[in-house]
């Protein structure tokens, strides 16, 4: 396997300060989202994939392989873990886990560094910890947007050396393999999967298309084309089909043909761009040209107050939904209980968080054992999911938390509506095969391109192109630019 170490920090650093959060007590499924995760000109509503394309995604398996409970008879203080993290969303999760084995509670220690988990800190405390002799990192989680930064890594081991097999990891959505995946080794695991969705108000869809019921509205945005006439719609009526041209970003990007950066057989690495780039700079321009948004920019304060205001859409996930949806009940311009999902124009994900192994750790069996529990257990993830609203990794808890007709509190701001039926039908269609390690530090520089490209500052998409290029060339010596 490939190790990359100082590629890796210059990415993370590229993207620091790019990189914000919605403003949540518990901030579930990494929600630190990036804001600043090929020629040729086509229609933009014409390239990307549609939402409606048949998933390939194996079907749930109700006889997967099981771990047997490590015994701890005879562990001593030398046979004590400690799990880091960057926030406690991992602690909280791994307690569940001890809780129900309270037998492993003094053999598991979690620490929370209470840092960012994207702008290189997090990294960087986590090298310092695992030099230093003390406290050695055993379970180390990682933000999606940084997750091959550590999985391509130095320090970590594929799961498969703790005891996960792909027998027991058989019910996670098969892109979360595919994003973890180095190599052939599965280097990382974990318990949610974070489908996109669309995220539309319930009283202007009855207002301009007669029809609040998913399935229908899904129809009005089934792919970009359908989108657009929609948003034509909604124009006429007086409302904005989305808050920002940058809305659509992690839809549009999840769309990669092949890899942004390929790399030889001799290890050098060349920036291959494809036309998911030029269709969301392209899709994105036609939004902010067509008077289709209010131009505000994803987190900022006019994107949160559009929740309340005249913004028919917004691009979404699993966790957005309950923790983002800027709105609530004592609001005097209340839209809350106002909002229901669709899946949208195309498959995607947005978010997540992956647990890699440190190679020297001194209990391999209750890393396997603890990770076996979180990420590959159905009774557990069943169990998590009902309690945190968590969309869990695992088809078959899922399928059985739709079929109870489990729905988390949160989803009042949905009216009601219980979303998981609509992220089970999103999430097998996601493809994260043509994910790299750069793509996060890429996406900071396409959004900045694309603000560009929209203001004027580049006259054509090709212009666009060249400054993410340029940028690419100056900040990555180690990628040859074409």
């Amino acid at each position: 396997m490939k190790k990359r170490l100082l590629a890796l920090s210059m990415a993370m650093i590229m993207v620091a300060g790019t990189l914000t959060a919605c403003t949540t007590e518990e901030p579930a499924t990494g929600t630190e989202a990036t804001e600043a995760p090929v020629e040729g000109g086509e229609e933009a509503t014409e390239a990307p994939a549609d939402g409606g394309e048949e998933a390939t995604e194996a079907p749930a398996v109700e006889d997967a392989a099981t771990m047997e409970a490590p015994d701890p008879s005879g562990w001593d203080e030398s046979m004590k873990i400690y799990a880091y993290s960057w926030n406690d969303e991992f602690g909280s999760r791994l307690q569940m886990v001890l809780d129900e084995y309270p037998e492993y509670a003094d053999y598991v220690e979690f620490i929370n560094l209470g840092v960012s988990g994207t702008d290189g800190t997090y990294q960087t405390a986590i090298e310092t910890a695992m030099t230093s002799g003390d406290k050695y990192p055993s379970l180390v989680p990682a933000d999606n947007d940084v997750a091959k930064n550590f999985t391509e890594g130095v320090g970590f081991m594929p799961v498969s050396e703790v005891g996960i097999t792909p027998e027991m990891y058989a019910n996670a959505y098969q892109y979360t393999v595919d994003y973890a995946t180095v190599d052939g080794d599965l280097m990382a695991v974990t318990w949610q999967a974070t489908p996109g969705c669309l995220i539309y108000r319930t009283d202007i869809a009855e207002e301009v298309l007669g029809t609040s019921d998913p399935a229908e509205v899904q129809e009005y945005v089934k792919d970009w084309d359908t989108f657009f006439a929609t948003a034509d719609t909604m124009k006429e009526a007086g409302y904005k089909m989305v808050s920002g041209p940058d809305e659509i970003k992690y839809a549009m990007w999840d769309q990669q043909t092949q890899p942004w950066v390929t790399t030889a057989a001799d290890g050098s690495e060349t920036l291959t761009l494809d036309s998911s780039v030029t269709d969301y700079l392209e899709t994105a321009k036609k939004l902010y040209d067509g008077d289709y948004t209010d131009k505000s920019s994803m987190w900022s304060d006019g994107w949160n107050a559009n929740y309340e205001g005249k913004v028919f859409c917004y691009f979404g996930c699993t966790w957005s939904v309950y923790w983002c949806i800027s709105t609530s009940p004592d609001s005097a311009t209340s839209t809350y209980g106002k909002f229901h999902i669709c899946q949208g124009p195309v498959s995607y994900h947005w978010g997540g968080t992956y647990v890699c192994v440190g190679e020297d750790t001194p209990n391999p069996e209750l890393c396997g054992f603890l990770l076996y529990e979180l990420c590959c257990d159905k009774d557990m993830m069943y169990k998590i999911s009902a309690e945190t609203a968590d969309f869990v990794n695992n088809k078959a808890a899922m399928e059985q938390i739709a079929a109870d007709g489990v729905i988390a509190d949160p989803a009042a701001v949905l009216g009601g509506q219980n979303p998981v039926e609509i992220w089970l039908q999103s999430a097998p269609g996601i493809d994260l095969s043509n994910a790299t390690y750069m793509d996060s530090a890429i996406k900071a520089i396409i959004d900045k391109a694309s603000e560009g490209y929209n203001s004027g500052t580049y006259a054509t998409a090709d212009d666009a192109i060249q400054f993410i290029k340029d940028e690419v060339a100056s900040g990555y010596t180690n990628i040859t630019v074409e």
